[in-house]
């Protein structure tokens, strides 16, 4: 997610695995403890492309998300940044950064046994009640969709995850998603792995050979907004974990709101049904840093 600058300073019993009772964690009513924030030691750091890494945070005084939710993270120093969770579960958290501003350029520096510190779990989350899935991402929105192929894995539930990226190094969690279960195809841009092309190029192929009760997706909003169109014509069902500048977190600043509706990607979101969005500026505006509509 888009980057802020913001700071603040930093306990909570550790609610059960999510992805064994769902029903346990990540609700996304505003309490006190949720706003505090909370130390978490750096347990783990992996490098998943040049631009990404994957932090995995010691979980003993935080609340575990579900699939779709997001971290409200702070850098002393730096600045505070919206991250979307890519694993949760065995007292660990895991996100997955991508460098894309001075914020994140600060915690990709950080090493092991270094600490974040943490608020949340924010918004909405993907709904995983259907049978059979189609995970489309773009980039580093492979984050949140790689958490729910682990949940929709454990229940049994088939489903395809097509991933694509400008090259073969950016592509995220082909492997992880293979082990989860899950037929995978990637696209890059440069030709250098799979199709040449954008992921959305290759999506009527395997909509035609499988048959899905809902999609989800999360990248690039171009890429998402192309999604939407193509499930909602074959009247597949389509939730949209929805990227934008965010100040606060929590609904007062209005920086991530979908005009014309009002709705606000903080706390409405981030994982919005496609059909509403459809009703909104998704795919044509949103706002910057300074509160003006540019266009997507």
């Amino acid at each position: 997610m888009e980057e802020k600058n913001l700071e603040k300073s930093s306990n909570h019993l550790i609610h059960p695995d999510p992805v064994l009772n769902p029903e346990s964690s990540g609700d996304s009513k505003f309490t006190h403890e949720k706003f505090v924030f909370k130390p978490a030691k750096i347990e783990k750091i992996t490098v998943e492309s040049p631009k990404v890494k994957s932090f995995y945070l010691k979980a003993n005084s935080l609340d575990l998300p579900l699939p779709g939710q997001f971290l409200m993270v702070w850098l002393p120093g730096a600045g505070e940044v919206p991250m979307s969770v890519s694993d949760a579960g065995g007292g660990s958290i895991r996100i997955t950064v991508a460098r894309t501003g001075s914020t994140t350029e600060q915690i990709h520096k950080l090493e092991e046994k270094g600490t974040l510190f943490v608020r949340g779990p924010f918004g909405s989350n993907f709904k995983l009640d259907a049978n059979s899935y189609l995970l489309v991402g773009g980039g580093y929105g492979a984050a949140p969709l790689i958490y729910a192929s682990k949940v929709l894995s454990r229940a049994g539930k088939k489903g395809v995850y097509a991933v694509g990226a400008e090259d073969s190094s950016e592509l995220l969690f082909t492997h992880e998603a293979r082990k989860h279960g899950l037929e995978v195809y990637v696209a890059t841009e440069n030709g250098s792995l799979g199709h040449r092309g954008l992921v959305t190029d290759i999506m009527n192929d395997f909509l035609r050979r499988f048959k899905f009760d809902s999609i989800l997706t999360c990248g690039p909003e171009r890429m998402m907004y192309k999604v939407l169109r193509q499930g909602l014509k074959l009247g597949i069902p389509v939730q949209v974990s929805l990227e934008r500048y965010m100040k606060c977190g929590f609904g007062i600043c209005g920086s991530c709101v979908l005009d014309p509706i009002g709705a606000r990607v903080c706390i409405d979101g981030p994982v919005f049904d496609g059909k509403l969005l459809l009703k909104t500026d998704f795919g044509k505006w949103k706002r910057d840093p300074s509160g003006m509509r540019v266009r997507v």
